[in-house]
């Protein structure tokens, strides 16, 4: 179905052409005046009075000026060819990872199917580190749709997570910016999170003796725990850790980089480090990053026959700290956060998650989305479509942007040709 973005430059492109049709009517043809030399060739017969007769001289110049006429008022007026006439866009936005699990799409698209409804399902990177990511892209995506498909009145929001993301820091910021519900639905039976809350036993190995760490993590002013699980910071030490067994391993080195990272060509400095929703600001100064076989690990996530995932983010978005589960059923930590060799740096509050992330059981340093998916704010109501539009009603744009353009050329070689069939006819 065709629609304008101002549909009265094409009514007055469409009146235009009815005047010229009406003018073109009402022309009148003069016939060729013949020379009789004399009375005596006038045939004899009885004498008729001619009387006006309309009727179509020159349909073919007619035809190209009605043509010229709608195709530059259709491409002033923005022509859009809409591929639906629904009111509503049901949008699903799920994380880039869930795109070969079709279990989920099915079921959604299913629930989401309308007749009077436009379901678009759109896969976006970064849903699995902040689910925030998922409402920007569906700002964005909601914008685009709504710019092309004008009969779309209103926007139902559905968001497809993992069961566990890194963080959900910025959930809430964004949640304020979609102007309606928001569906959450999560990907995969939720992992149950340990029962076990216990303070576990740390054992910083190695590092100097007011190493910065083992102030963090080590109170010499409390018995440490006599059971329950155990943490080792490794700092100048390698530890095998198919050796280990349901233990926690945090490689930390004092200097030099982490199995599974690689020394950066240049040093740079970087201003933050974010784990577990909390942002630690300090003088940084980055010298690793991930190697490319840990990273293709970290890419596959639970498909990876060794599964690794990043616990902590620099704050430009690259990895700071990530786990591997070892053979043994453990798991170690690779944190490439270069420390002061003294200092209250990880004693402050904002280094809570970070220490967290340390100290967390094996797998769960992933923040759980079960308080996500019981989101009640505005339920009953669904985002209106004006709000949501990318480019407003005032602009003028084609849709796609190439029929402006086409329109006018046409429009140009309409009255060309006009132009040369009356000369044409004028030397005939």
């Amino acid at each position: 179905m065709l629609s304008f973005v101002t549909p009265w430059l094409f009514g007055v492109a469409v009146a235009a052409s009815l005047v010229v049709a009406g003018l073109h009517l009402l022309s009148v043809r003069t016939p060729p005046p013949l020379m009789l030399p004399t009375a005596r060739f006038v045939p004899d017969g009885t004498a008729r009075a001619v009387a006006r007769r309309p009727r179509l001289n020159d349909w073919l110049l007619l035809l190209l000026r009605v043509c010229a006429l709608l195709a530059a008022g259709a491409g002033l007026a923005g022509v859009r060819w809409q591929r639906t006439t629904a009111s509503e866009l049901r949008l699903v936005v799920a994380d880039a990872r869930l795109r070969s699990d079709t279990t989920w799409r099915d079921s959604v698209q299913r629930a989401l199917a309308d007749e009077d409804a436009l379901v678009d399902v759109h896969f976006a990177d970064g849903v699995s580190r902040d689910a925030g990511a998922a409402l920007v892209h569906a700002l964005r995506r909601a914008g685009t749709l709504t710019d092309q498909h004008r009969s779309l009145s209103r926007v139902d929001l559905t968001v497809v997570v993992p069961s566990r993301v890194t963080s959900m820091a910025g959930y809430a910021a964004w949640r304020t910016q979609w102007p309606g519900r928001v569906r959450v639905v999560a990907a995969g039976a939720i992992p149950a999170v340990p029962a076990d809350t216990s303070p576990p036993r740390v054992q910083v190995v190695g590092g100097a003796r007011d190493d910065i760490v083992a102030a963090a993590f080590t109170d010499r002013t409390r018995p440490a725990p006599s059971s329950g699980r155990a943490v080792t910071i490794v700092r100048d030490t390698m530890i095998a850790p198919d050796t280990l067994r349901d233990a926690v391993v945090v490689e930390w080195p004092l200097q030099g980089i982490p199995a599974g990272f690689v020394a950066r060509p240049v040093t740079d400095t970087v201003g933050a480090v974010v784990a577990n929703g909390a942002v630690l600001v300090g003088p940084f100064v980055r010298s690793a990053t991930l190697s490319d076989a840990l990273r293709a690990r970290v890419d596959s996530a639970e498909r990876a026959s060794a599964p690794a995932q990043v616990v902590a983010w620099w704050s430009d978005g690259e990895p700071a700290a990530v786990e591997t589960r070892t053979t043994g059923g453990g798991c170690l930590r690779g944190v490439a956060v270069p420390l002061p060799r003294a200092g209250d740096l990880l004693l402050s509050v904002e280094a809570q998650g970070l220490r967290d992330v340390v100290l967390s059981p094996c797998g769960a340093s992933l923040v759980p989305v079960q308080g996500l998916t019981t989101d009640l704010t505005r339920q009953d109501s669904l985002a209106p479509a004006t709000a949501l539009r990318a480019v407003p009603e005032a602009r003028v744009t084609s849709d796609p942007w190439w029929l402006t353009p086409a329109l006018l050329a046409f429009a140009v070689a309409a009255l060309i040709g006009e132009w040369w069939w009356r000369r044409q006819e004028t030397a005939a």
